[in-house]
């Protein structure tokens, strides 16, 4: 699936985004915005907004002007799974009528498997329970999958020197915790003062900060619990918190987010961050 989405994303680039928002505080907005500084044109649609984005906006896929509805060659879904059906039902009758468009794309959390067969009965590719922007940024920070992971490798090797210049003996032991999707609000709200790790398989400065992070996790145990989310496994934590670099350690205080750490940093600067919410 990941390749067949790399596809489209490097192929495809006249996006009709349907129920895209004028709140720049939207996901809706986030994600058009995105696409559109990566050189996607974006068509919004939306019956309640004139504009976004400084582009024209039109109530449905059928008020597109014949010359625009030529081009569409994804329509970006951002509506409740139950809108999904005549939506699917407009794109089709463009589809017959122009050849375009060529996918259906529901947004992160939407899931529609009736309208889905119906857009591939078209011959429409379908994807859904994906963010368009995190995909995209996946592609362009992953690049070459086998150099990243002949980098990982090399990192873990320079990440296994450090650790073992910095053995200590402790009496008590502490070390991050896994948090996912299904449990990351109840896992939060269960400590005080957390620190969620945000990383990935293939993120070089992932790997380097990893020691550092175990260390905290030893040194503050019983102070401050410390996690880590795979953020490619984990989108939907990740799209809520719009994580956009990573390593990102996320400061948590009662469930909320107090305060935030991106790219690799001294062990020092997370220090001086966690005394201030001690």
């Amino acid at each position: 699936m990941r390749e067949e989405i790399r596809g489209i994303l490097e192929k495809h680039k006249t996006v009709a985004v349907v129920g895209v928002s004028r709140d720049p505080a939207k996901d809706s907005y986030k994600v058009a915005e995105y696409l559109q500084s990566r050189g996607y044109r974006i068509i919004p649609i939306n019956p309640f907004a004139d504009e976004v984005l400084g582009k024209r906006c039109y109530k449905s896929l059928l008020d597109v002007p014949e010359d625009i509805k030529k081009t569409i060659e994804i329509v970006e879904i951002f509506r409740p799974a139950q809108d999904v059906p005549p939506i699917v039902e407009q794109a089709i009758q463009l589809r017959r009528k122009y050849g375009v468009p060529r996918v259906i794309w529901m947004q992160l959390g939407i899931v529609n498997r009736e309208a889905a067969e119906q857009a591939k009965g078209e011959g429409l590719t379908v994807v859904m329970d994906r963010c368009m922007m995190m995909e995209r940024k996946h592609m362009e920070e992953g690049g070459n999958r086998e150099l990243e992971r002949l980098r990982a490798k090399q990192v873990r090797e320079l990440t296994t020197k450090v650790k073992e210049s910095m053995k200590e003996e402790k009496s008590s032991k502490s070390v991050p915790i896994t948090v996912e999707d299904t449990n990351f609000d109840k896992t939060v709200r269960r400590h005080s003062l957390m620190v969620v790790d945000c990383w990935t398989e293939w993120c070089g400065p992932c790997r380097m900060i990893e020691p550092v992070v175990e260390e905290l996790a030893q040194q503050y145990a019983g102070k401050v619990v410390f996690g880590k989310l795979n953020v490619d496994e984990n989108p939907q934590t990740a799209m809520r918190f719009n994580i956009v670099g990573i390593p990102t350690l996320l400061i948590m205080k009662n469930g909320l987010e107090v305060d935030r750490i991106i790219g690799v940093v001294p062990k020092e600067f997370i220090e001086e961050k966690l005394r201030k919410h001690l």
